[in-house]
């Protein structure tokens, strides 16, 4: 058994404290499947972006005519 010595659980107070601020989990669950579908078109409109202005005009090496 323990004793009670009266000092504070600190971690236990801070989540008491900061329970209440936080959003409910559907929200934080939202808000990271929002930011993954912003970060993958980003990176898709980037990657077509690079092919566009990089590897397209290496393909009219060969042709100086067009």
């Amino acid at each position: 058994m323990e004793r009670d010595d009266g000092t504070l659980d600190w971690d236990a107070a801070f989540e008491a404290l900061v329970a209440g601020l936080r959003p409910p989990r559907y929200q934080q669950v939202a808000r990271v499947a929002w930011q993954t579908v912003v970060a993958v078109t980003v990176m898709v409109v980037t990657a077509w972006l690079l092919v566009r202005l990089v590897a397209a005009p290496i393909s009219d090496f060969g042709r100086p005519w067009r």
